[in-house]
């Protein structure tokens, strides 16, 4: 659909009120707007490599880059940090984040190679950012968090381990958001 030759594009989230697909480059630093009407691909670059990009309910963009939570506004392309974490671990980063069914983002991290195919095992964590934004650390020891989704009952949550090759099954309370 986009002619737009990404390196490593991922985590698409359908914006409504812009009629486009937004979505992140891992490698290249990118978040991206595409617009099926105009065909047209628009790009507002980062500092640091993007794990994800979820919708704010009031406009713009709340992302996951580096081993920090931020807002992004399209329009001024500014990156704002809501709050850095796992500081005392530099090479880690976050690589997946997904919106629950009440509006908490969350997101989990992962270890860099450090050398091509060596990897730390264990480092990265799964976290939720809440509105107030306050943020938990729901799973630890994870090593490439990499998808996540929810029951329709919403009793149960799906969390992607790559590396350890796993999905886990957790109840989940939507109410309070944790597992």
């Amino acid at each position: 659909v986009v002619k737009e030759k990404n390196r490593v594009g991922e985590w698409p989230v359908w914006e409504e009120r812009e009629n486009a697909l937004v979505y992140v480059d891992i490698n290249s630093q990118k978040v991206f707007r595409w617009s099926p009407l105009t065909n047209e691909v628009q790009s507002v670059s980062v500092d640091a490599r993007i794990g994800s990009v979820a919708l704010r309910q009031c406009g713009g963009y709340i992302i996951a880059l580096g081993t920090r939570f931020a807002f992004l506004d399209w329009d001024t392309q500014e990156v704002t940090t809501i709050l850095e974490l796992e500081q005392d671990k530099p090479s880690n980063r976050f690589n997946y984040g997904k919106v629950d069914p009440k509006g908490r983002f969350f997101a989990g991290t992962m270890a860099e190679e450090t050398a091509p195919r060596v990897r730390a095992r264990w480092q990265g964590a799964l976290y939720t950012l809440f509105p107030d934004y306050s943020v938990i650390k729901q799973l630890d020891q994870v090593d490439i968090s990499n998808g996540l989704d929810w029951s329709l009952d919403h009793r149960n949550c799906f969390h992607i381990d790559s590396l350890a090759y796993a999905v886990h099954a957790f109840s989940y309370d939507v109410h309070t958001g944790k597992i």
